[in-house]
């Protein structure tokens, strides 16, 4: 009986452990974006986020996405995604 509650014990542990690692590993590239020389320009994004009202706190790229922390046209702290190719919003950030 002690061997089959440590085999369900492992199992269980072994499941636990996948189900909280895969996401994380299934974002790693996030956008999905291809090489970066395909990529439209950051500062394009920066651009039209202030345009529209954005003030921007930090621009960076994280998982194959644009991320951007920023405070938005109605005052709320935000981090958002946005696909490098498209500019368009993919998610919030991690």
């Amino acid at each position: 009986m002690t061997t089959n509650t440590s085999r369900r014990r492992g199992a269980l542990a072994c499941a636990l452990a996948a189900a909280l690692c895969g996401p994380a590993w299934a974002d790693r590239d996030r956008c999905q974006a291809g090489p970066e020389s395909e990529w439209r320009p950051m500062a394009e994004l920066v651009q039209r986020l202030s345009a529209d009202g954005w003030r921007l706190r930090k621009v960076e790229i994280d998982d194959g996405c644009y991320e951007v922390e920023a405070i938005d046209r109605e005052g709320r702290y935000v981090e958002v995604d946005f696909h490098p190719k498209t500019l368009e919003r993919v998610g919030w950030g991690s």
